[in-house]
């Protein structure tokens, strides 16, 4: 089967990466729901649980250090076999985190491990997923298949609390066990379903390890800073060796893969402008929204006295937003071939989803609370599919894999630092008691959220479309 199989298939093939990057996608948020009560269960099992939020930490780190590295063993030994592979672990570790609920023996430290042996399968299924839309899908269903992943990427962060929330009712363990069928149930579609001839040309090439080592190096010291700097310090010793070491790893990466006769990524990527400029504006997109689903919850529990389950659930208008404009933007982009229009447009409208956002308080009523996170969900899923349909325009034969890595690991970077910032500015604004009180460090956050978007429509307006006479 190629590129060009049955619409059936094609069809199928879109739904098992859109599991796959649900999945994966959900375990970012859905845990963060359980940890309180998975910390009292092991308290009173005997174990330690200072390290309690290792077990969010590692899942991240795990996942984002490691995604160019999969996209590169993809590109050289096949996206199907890294991808089923990603899944397989996923799923099994994920009965595995599950079990340990039952087992007391079995304390935290387990459980860290097991969150990074996910969080590497969970970087492998996000390291192909694009990658595979754009080598296994016809062109003409491109756009529309790239929204769908996107969005389940997005989606899977933004219903993570409610379906946590609902899960934790009975136990903890089944927010890890949710994903065992889903995993199953994947693998048995790329079985049966995805028979794709790929262009193996780099199977014979050796990885490049020391440029893998310098983006380790590089991104776990980025991540665990910002994950970590308002424990240790944000210009503690610490804090400052960090960035530090980034910043060194960083130029030494640039220097190495030059050099490389093989390299992670390639330059030509590196140095084409739109790619960098696409890329650029998914990672501040995504910087804004995982800035504000940190928040959020804070702000609907405390200040509007929403439980969890009912806040989960008043989340899903931000996905829902993401899952109507998406689509259509998509289907515009394979039409007409435009995307930059949708990225500014998108940018612009994700700028004010946060404005309307900026303007909560107390006696917020929830028909102004729903249509702010549907509009900025909206501007979201507008830019970010057309952004990300607009990189892969320009790649080369061969570079899809590439182009996947580099995207996604922007978009990780993006949300570890939105997380970073917009936490930091709402503790810098607020007075813990009473619950109102904390609405100038939700307006002075979101006030930030509106500046990000407003960076991303500026890059935005940078880019240009590919002719479709040159597209061939």
């Amino acid at each position: 089967m190629t590129a060009d199989a049955p619409n059936e298939n094609n069809k199928i093939i879109l739904f098992a990466l859109v599991l796959g990057t649900f999945m994966t996608a959900l375990d970012t948020t859905i845990v963060s729901v359980a940890l309180p009560t998975m910390a009292e269960e092991l308290i009173q099992a005997g174990h330690d649980t200072s390290n309690i939020s290792w077990v969010l930490l590692i899942y991240t780190l795990m996942l984002s250090c490691f995604i160019l590295l999969w996209s590169k063993i993809g590109s050289n030994k096949g996206y199907k076999k890294v991808f089923m592979a990603g899944v397989a672990i996923f799923a099994l570790t994920s009965l595995m985190i599950g079990l340990c609920g039952f087992i007391k023996e079995l304390g935290l430290n387990a459980i860290i491990l097991l969150r990074a042996v996910q969080g590497l399968g969970a970087g492998m299924v996000t390291a192909m997923s694009l990658a595979m839309v754009s080598s296994y899908l016809p062109k003409e269903m491109r756009g529309s298949a790239i929204g769908a992943v996107t969005l389940a990427a997005s989606a899977g962060t933004a219903f993570g609390p409610a379906i946590g929330g609902i899960l934790t009712t009975f136990h903890w363990s089944f927010i890890f066990f949710i994903n065992v069928p889903i995993g199953l149930l994947c693998l048995i579609l790329c079985t049966k379903y995805m028979h794709v001839k790929e262009n193996l040309e780099n199977a014979g090439n050796r990885l490049d390890y020391i440029g893998a080592l310098l983006l380790f190096v590089m991104i776990f010291s980025l991540i665990y800073y910002l994950n970590k700097g308002s424990e240790i310090g944000w210009m503690s010793d610490l804090g400052i060796a960090l960035i530090a070491v980034t910043m060194i790893a960083a130029g030494l990466v640039f220097w190495w893969e030059q050099k490389s006769k093989d390299p992670l990524i390639s330059i030509d990527l590196i140095r084409n402008p739109n790619i960098c400029r696409s890329s650029l504006v998914a990672m501040l997109l995504f910087m804004a929204m995982a800035g504000s689903y940190l928040l959020l919850p804070y702000y609907l529990q405390f200040v509007q006295g929403y439980e969890t389950m009912e806040y989960g659930f008043i989340l899903i208008a931000n996905s829902v937003g993401m899952m109507i404009m998406g689509p259509i933007v998509g289907k515009l982009a394979d039409r007409t071939g435009k995307n930059k229009r949708f990225v500014v447009a998108g940018a612009l409208v994700c700028a004010v989803g946060f404005y309307m956002m900026m303007l909560f308080d107390a006696n917020t009523g929830l028909p102004w609370i729903l249509i702010s996170l549907f509009v900025m969900g909206a501007g979201i899923g507008m830019a970010l599919v057309a952004s990300t349909n607009l990189a892969f325009e320009y790649i080369s034969e061969g570079q899809n894999g590439q182009l996947s890595g580099l995207t996604n690991t922007f978009r990780q970077a993006g949300s570890s630092s939105g997380v970073a910032i917009l936490n930091a500015v709402f503790m810098a604004f607020i007075v813990t008691s009473p619950a109102v009180n904390l609405i100038p460090g939700f307006k002075h956050a979101f006030f930030i959220a509106i500046i990000i978007a407003l960076l991303g429509f500026v890059v935005a307006m940078g880019l240009r479309d590919k002719p479709r006479d040159s597209q061939a």
